[in-house]
């Protein structure tokens, strides 16, 4: 039927559509994936959002850093063989009530004898199944000495490519249901010279209370209307000269927040945005930790200093806050 299809389309001239694969895997038809258009009207107080967001970067390290091995996410795509695990709720937060809602995520996870959770408090973990096309994510994700594996929060997402990049509530390992392997920037995506889906930011305050789509709930910790809600989309401003980013890794999220945007994904101890932790990438490939050369291909910093400096030429001033709920499908 395809053949077909490709043969009546070239005998009456047409060109049959491209179809777009997100790198991230889920839906083209997501908040992620969808670009924006050249004009998009901003919230009223796009402005003031902004200036709390460029105030959070002054007071907090004075820089918008990029999270790589440590408060990001190791992504692990797995195959149909790798051996499935029943988790356990480990209830971190001293909330048992929630072991039934959790309880089939943690069911029958496709677990690497490899893994290793993100460095920090959160010890985040991702993993993709493309045989079953089914995603999971994980929060404070541990491994006792008998190799059994324990998680306090998280979430697993079947039908993962037709999904737009949304947990059910209240699933997940952000604060927002939103999936990291939705924003997470990949190193292959680096090494090719573009990102093809919105990134995220997460920042030290958030509006207490609020969640704009596509988050599904929030963990804010600010009062005030012109404090950055969960889930607020936000763009760089389009006139903004991404040739001016001296690093070609800050020119790759530069064009990406022009193109899809940033969501405020989560609250954080600064500005930052997440890319991949290279732990898994290295052992797979052999290869040393590839964002020191990707970051600063001329080796003009200090190695371990990137991260920090990678994305200091694009001006957060320059961002613009989209209305809450903006891309919300109608109801």
């Amino acid at each position: 039927m395809h053949a077909v299809v490709l043969a009546l389309t070239a005998a009456v001239g047409l060109v049959p559509p491209v179809v777009h694969h997100p790198t991230n895997g889920f839906s083209p038809h997501g908040p992620w994936n969808t670009k924006l258009p050249p004009n998009v009207r901003l919230a009223a107080n796009s402005a003031a959002v902004v200036e709390n967001i460029r105030l959070d970067k002054v007071n907090n390290y004075g820089s918008w850093a990029l999270n790589t091995d440590e408060y990001s996410t190791p992504i692990y795509t797995v195959d149909r063989s790798t051996p499935r695990q029943r988790w356990s709720f480990s209830d971190c937060l001293g909330k048992p009530e929630l072991a039934p809602v959790i309880a089939d995520s943690l069911a029958a996870v496709p677990t690497p004898a490899n893994l290793t959770p993100s460095k920090g408090t959160d010890a985040a973990v991702t993993i993709y199944q493309p045989s079953t096309d089914t995603y999971w994510d994980f929060w404070r994700a541990e491994q006792a000495p008998d190799g059994h594996w324990t998680a306090c929060w998280g979430g697993k997402i079947e039908h993962y490519s037709r999904n737009p990049g949304i947990f059910a509530n209240p699933l997940g390992a952000t604060a927002t249901g939103l999936p990291m392997g939705a924003f997470t920037i990949r190193i292959e995506e680096l090494r090719r010279g573009y990102i093809d889906h919105a990134v995220n930011i997460a920042t030290v305050r958030t509006r207490a209370g609020c969640h704009s789509w596509p988050a599904t709930r929030d963990d804010g910790n600010t009062p005030g209307a012109d404090i950055a809600c969960e889930g607020q989309r936000f763009r760089l401003d389009p006139a903004f000269d991404v040739t001016t980013v001296r690093s070609p890794v800050g020119r790759m999220i530069a064009r990406a927040m022009q193109e899809y945007g940033a969501i405020l994904t989560d609250k954080a101890g600064a500005l930052v945005t997440y890319a991949e932790d290279p732990r898994p990438w290295m052992l797979a490939t052999g290869q040393p930790d590839p964002y020191p050369a990707l970051m600063d291909p001329d080796d003009l910093v200090p190695d371990g200093a990137e991260k920090y400096l990678i994305l200091g030429d694009i001006p957060v001033e320059r961002l613009q806050a989209l209305p809450y709920d903006y891309g919300r499908p109608c109801r």
